[in-house]
């Protein structure tokens, strides 16, 4: 599975939720589940992250690692 950089625009973390702009100009959705070993509470607009991209009714981020800043 390919892995994508792109940047967090948006989270909502009181309900476990936010969307990535990738780095191909496609923003995707990720949930609380997706992060590796991170918790939504400790993350903010604008950091970096690599993520993998599951296809369904709208396109999730999965598997998401934060990149050094």
């Amino acid at each position: 599975m390919q892995r994508i950089r792109g940047r967090i625009t948006r989270l909502v973390k009181n309900q476990g939720y936010g969307f990535i702009l990738g780095e191909d100009g496609c923003e995707v959705y990720f949930e609380q589940t997706a992060l590796k070993g991170l918790h939504i509470h400790s993350m903010w607009v604008g950091q970096q992250v690599e993520y993998a991209v599951r296809f369904g009714a709208r396109a999730q981020a999965m598997d998401i690692a934060l990149l050094p800043n």
